[in-house]
């Protein structure tokens, strides 16, 4: 089978281009041909991402439609994306597989909370985006207008593809909510790279977690005023690795200052995947402080596999993934001392540490393993209808 894949970014950048490699790879290594194509090339290691493709197109430099004739593909498996229609239009006849891997489909803020409390929002795209503010966005210039009319037309025509793909329930029923047929979605949790070594015990001296990008929805102004709510209980120190780049890199930095915890905060900003395990190895617990409703949170499971416990919030898909009590815990978000209380007890009962990692481990192992995940994807992209493991229930 010929499958073009199309993104936004080329090149490692986030999940969504880091479950896009892990998925090329192990397509490629069934026999199928991979293509690729990105509207633009703003990630890193490209040498790398580009190596489980036969062709790799940038198309600022090359119409779709060029690049479909060339790969002459069998099916058309769409990622983060600009226009939807633009794929129909290049790929005429061709089925239209997507996986939506956030919310930028159905809300025009893209965050899925409220502008002005920041609460998770359960509504449908639609007028009520308009009193959010939805229509201002931000921009390297500053703030700007942006057409809510536009993305609900783009939302429109997203519901005719062949099939969308989504990571956890919650998204699924987002789906659902803005007009999706239910029996054109599939829930594949992302996978992660099978693990090379088995987890290394947990360290000695007490130390946190934070791994991805540095965006206001990522919550890591939450994690930094729960760190130094965490001073008093810990005054011999409690380092906190924070791994990832964003716009509001500059923003947190300045907060670690004002909040006079910056010699306890290490930024170490973008870190290839494959060189993050010695960070996972020397931490005592992950960090998820997310605001915003994650579409499922990889990262997690990542940790997980290195025999981690994760206390993160209860938002979005993360339950599809964090047993609250068993691998980790739930806090609710935009909750800085929930999020402290819970770092403590699990700082302070090193053994519920290791019992929490060690059922994560079993649980990522059994649930979110690779080969089960190409083989699904696999099934899908050819047109057919089974699945090797259930969907979760939603």
């Amino acid at each position: 089978m010929r499958i073009l894949f199309l993104n936004t970014t080329g090149g490692f950048f986030g999940g969504v281009e880091q479950n896009i490699y892990f998925a090329a790879e192990g397509l490629a290594a069934r026999g199928h041909h991979c293509f690729f194509a990105s509207e633009n090339r703003a990630g890193e290691a490209f040498t790398q991402f580009d190596d489980p493709f036969e062709g790799v197109w940038d198309l600022s430099e090359v119409p779709l439609k060029s690049v479909v004739k060339e790969s002459a593909p069998d099916v058309v498996y769409v990622h983060k994306f600009g226009s939807i229609r633009e794929v129909y239009d290049a790929a005429p006849g061709l089925p239209v597989v997507r996986m939506y891997h956030d919310h930028d489909i159905y809300c025009p803020r893209r965050h899925k909370y409220y502008f002005w409390n920041h609460h998770i929002c359960t509504r449908k795209a639609g007028l009520a985006c308009y009193a959010d503010l939805a229509f201002l966005e931000r921009s390297p210039q500053g703030i700007r207008f942006s057409s809510i009319r536009k993305k609900l037309k783009e939302l429109r025509e997203n519901r005719n593809i062949s099939t969308a793909i989504v990571g956890s329930g919650y998204i699924k029923n987002e789906l659902i909510r803005n007009g999706f047929a239910e029996e054109r979605i599939r829930v594949i949790p992302p996978c992660v790279a099978p693990p090379e070594s088995e987890p290394a015990p947990l360290p000695s001296v007490p130390s946190l977690l934070y791994v991805g990008q540095i965006i206001r929805g990522k919550g890591v102004d939450i994690l930094l005023r729960a760190h130094q709510l965490l001073q008093k209980s810990f005054p011999e120190g409690l380092p906190l690795e924070i791994i990832g780049t964003g716009n509001a890199e500059t923003y947190v930095q300045k907060l670690a200052e004002e909040l006079n915890i910056q010699d306890r905060v290490t930024f170490h900003g973008w870190i290839p995947n494959d060189r993050i395990t010695p960070f996972y190895d020397a931490a005592s617990i992950l960090v998820v402080p997310s605001r915003w409703p994650e579409p499922f949170g990889m990262i997690g499971v990542e940790a997980m596999l290195r025999g981690r416990p994760v206390v993160a919030s209860r938002a979005g898909g993360i339950p599809d993934w964090l047993e609250d009590g068993v691998t980790g815990y739930l806090v609710p978000p935009n909750a800085p001392h929930k999020l402290a209380e819970k770092i403590e007890i699990l700082l302070r009962n090193p053994e519920k540490s290791r019992e929490f990692g060690r059922a994560g481990y079993k649980r990522a192992l059994e649930q979110f393993g690779y080969d089960t995940y190409i083989r699904n994807l696999e099934s899908i992209l050819m047109g057919r209808n089974e699945l090797e493991e259930r969907e979760d229930a939603t």
